[in-house]
């Protein structure tokens, strides 16, 4: 085999590779890990069980490569966080906050998956928490105690504050089908998106700061 065709055909393979990936991601998060089955995510990615098996070795495997991808997405919103370490924390809660929201928008997987690994805990969650989700939550705890030492967030438990805030974000995103079915609203349109930010950055967020950090934000708007 030349360098050409194993450099293509190594190409075609991260391709199929990254193709059961999606469709794994897809079907975990709307499925649960539990209801999914290999044959079910080869038949939906279009490849066959053995290739699938050529790639990944049981449905464990490829559930955390699948997460994997979501990490990747987390790490360019956590590049642009450190980037703006020098501004005031209540606005890096606020970038924080926006930055989750587009990448929900765009990745509807990650909230649906944390959803419902949060609720069933174990060891699913564990590998979560150590690997993807967590790293991000503790920096962001950090900033909301930043934000309240500062005075510029009401004193709430940080921790929960920032599980509060990541759940209105993630909810109407996670329950789309629902606000169509029960009210036929889109949220998933360009501006159903936008009123979603400002419920979420005006209502959810403002509310929870004190008048001096309302004030701070304002002044960097």
């Amino acid at each position: 085999m030349t360098t050409e065709t194993h450099t293509k055909s190594a190409s075609k393979g991260e391709r199929t590779a990254a193709r059961i990936r999606e469709t794994a991601l897809e079907q975990f998060s709307r499925l649960g890990f539990e209801r999914v089955t290999l044959g079910g995510i080869a038949q939906a990615a279009g490849v066959s069980q053995p290739t699938l098996h050529y790639h990944y070795q049981d449905k464990a495997q490829l559930w955390r490569s699948a997460m994997l991808d979501l990490l990747e997405m987390i790490q360019r919103e956590e590049r642009l966080m450190v980037a703006s370490r020098d501004v005031p924390a209540v606005l890096r809660l606020k970038m924080a906050m926006r930055l989750f929201l587009a990448l929900s928008w765009t990745h509807p997987a990650l909230g649906r998956i944390v959803a419902l690994e949060g609720m069933a805990g174990g060891e699913r969650l564990d590998w979560l928490d150590r690997h993807v989700c967590g790293p991000r939550n503790h920096r962001l705890v950090a900033v909301a105690r930043e934000a309240i030492a500062a005075g510029d967030l009401r004193p709430f438990p940080p921790e929960q504050l920032v599980i509060t805030l990541q759940a209105g974000a993630a909810g109407v995103i996670n329950l789309a089908p629902l606000l169509r079915q029960s009210f036929g609203v889109d949220p998933d349109t360009p501006q159903g998106r936008r009123d979603h930010e400002t419920l979420v950055l005006d209502g959810l967020l403002l509310g929870l700061l004190t008048e001096q950090g309302r004030k701070k934000l304002g002044e960097k708007q």
